[in-house]
């Protein structure tokens, strides 16, 4: 069987980026925490006018929209992760069993 390769995954590394990812996404949510600080900031006067008002808008819906769809990925290659690293112990066990 020259060429193939056993493909074999390293569970604490799986474990370790699911970790990894998810604390990403909680430091994400709390930077929008943050950025939506600074937008009521911009609004109560910190820039007052037009200027102030196109600040906070596009904190609000670019910035914060951007974030959030970061925070979305990740989240995503967490749950794709787990599910590969789960699937990959499934078949392990099932494998396992027949010898």
């Amino acid at each position: 069987m020259a060429g193939h390769s056993i493909k074999k995954m390293v569970y604490p590394e799986a474990d370790q980026m699911i970790k990894i990812l998810n604390e990403a996404c909680n430091q994400l949510h709390d930077t929008v925490g943050e950025v939506e600080g600074i937008a009521n900031a911009l609004e109560g006067g910190a820039l007052l006018g037009k200027a102030g008002d196109a600040m906070s808008n596009g904190i609000r819906k670019q910035l914060i929209g951007s974030i959030t769809r970061l925070i979305e990925g990740l989240q995503d290659g967490a749950r794709y992760v787990a599910m590969e690293r789960d699937d990959m112990l499934a078949a392990e066990q099932k494998s396992a069993k027949l010898f």
